[in-house]
């Protein structure tokens, strides 16, 4: 019986020590062995996991809603300069049965769009225009060009031209911009316009200098300014929209001699985290006749726009844009007994960037 009673408190024993007998490290640290058999301290030990917290989703500024809808918002960076460099070109063909004649021209335009701040709900800009070229070639062959960033040209008004571009170059001007992309306002255009007037002035008559700054000021405003930066930027709709939706603009022409209907469709063809893709599809059918002194002139125009637009879906800025335009034009003149057509063919490109 006694025997018994000493193995069970031996027993006992050895199984209190088991409890009680932590292993620590010189420093106080208590060292267990883990799953692989290794010896590590307990702050080591696998047996608690811990769950990092998911890290917040990047704004963008084409995102998509619950429903399945995409949505719009421009998302710039403080500090961050967006760039645009507008290129167009153009070709332009005519035949009256037995003549033809072809002429060509290609215009660029760079300008630097910095975020100078966000605050309320609006985006303040500070505008640069960096460069400007064109070339003109006429039904001969002969070429014609100016680049602000080459010396000024021979030709006086070729030289005109280049001195009121050259005038815009470096200077700035304000911009502010809600996050669709609405203008709210335009601030330093006054100091742009002296600037060119003053350019122009020495080349220009009393007669002539009084025309141009009715054209620059007319051109050159807070109204211009802001419609050709939402036609140009502006190209998601201000509703939600599913992907492979399609919206339209179109707009009836019913004063002057020519009348008819200007139509342009989007459609938001792909999103993806670098660029959001819409594709462009648009047509023009005008129509127009009149008569004076015994001359009957009629004329129709029939054309048609394709490309596609990408947009930065992080940022909503423009990333490219490549639009074709080719146009058909036929005028027709009849006087005592006598008519004659010509056919004009003119195809632009527009790209952005």
């Amino acid at each position: 019986m006694k025997k018994i009673v000493f193995m069970m408190a031996i027993a006992m024993a050895v199984v209190s020590c088991k409890k009680d007998d932590k292993k620590v490290t010189k420093d106080g640290k208590e060292v267990i062995v883990n799953e692989k058999g290794d010896t590590v301290t307990k702050s080591e030990s696998t047996d608690s996991v811990s769950v990092a917290t998911p890290a917040k989703p990047e704004p963008m500024s084409v995102e998509k809603g619950e429903d399945g809808k995409y949505s719009y918002k421009y998302n710039l960076e403080v500090g961050k300069t967006y760039p645009m460099t507008l290129t167009i070109k153009n070709t332009h063909s005519a035949t009256d049965g037995n003549q033809s004649q072809k002429m060509s021209s290609e215009s660029k335009k760079q300008v630097e769009y910095t975020v100078k701040d966000f605050k309320d709900g609006a985006y303040t800009l500070e505008v640069k225009s960096k460069n400007y070229s064109e070339k003109m070639t006429d039904p001969s062959g002969k070429s014609v060009s100016y680049d602000t960033s080459a010396a000024k040209p021979a030709d006086k008004e070729i030289a005109v031209s280049w001195s009121i571009y050259k005038a815009m170059t470096g200077k700035t001007y304000t911009m502010k911009i809600d996050q669709t992309g609405k203008v709210i306002s335009v601030d330093g255009l006054d100091a742009i316009k002296s600037s060119i007037l003053n350019s122009v002035k020495k080349d220009l008559s009393a007669e002539e200098f009084k025309f141009f700054t009715e054209v620059i000021n007319s051109s050159l405003n807070k109204d211009v300014i802001s419609g050709q930066f939402e036609e140009t930027m502006n190209v998601f709709p201000k509703k939600a929209i599913d992907l492979k939706e399609s919206w339209s603009d179109s707009q009836k022409i019913d004063q002057g001699p020519m009348k008819g209907k200007i139509s342009m469709k989007r459609t938001l063809a792909n999103v993806d985290p670098t660029n959001t893709t819409i594709t462009v599809k648009g047509s023009q059918d005008m129509k127009g006749s009149d008569s004076q002194n015994g001359v009957k002139m009629s004329a129709n125009s029939d054309s048609n726009v394709d490309g596609k637009i990408l947009i930065d879906t992080k940022s909503g800025w423009i990333n490219k844009v490549n639009l074709t335009k080719k146009e058909t034009l036929k005028r027709t003149v009849e006087a005592q007994g006598q008519k004659q057509t010509m056919t004009e063919s003119v195809t632009t490109v527009t790209t952005v960037n």
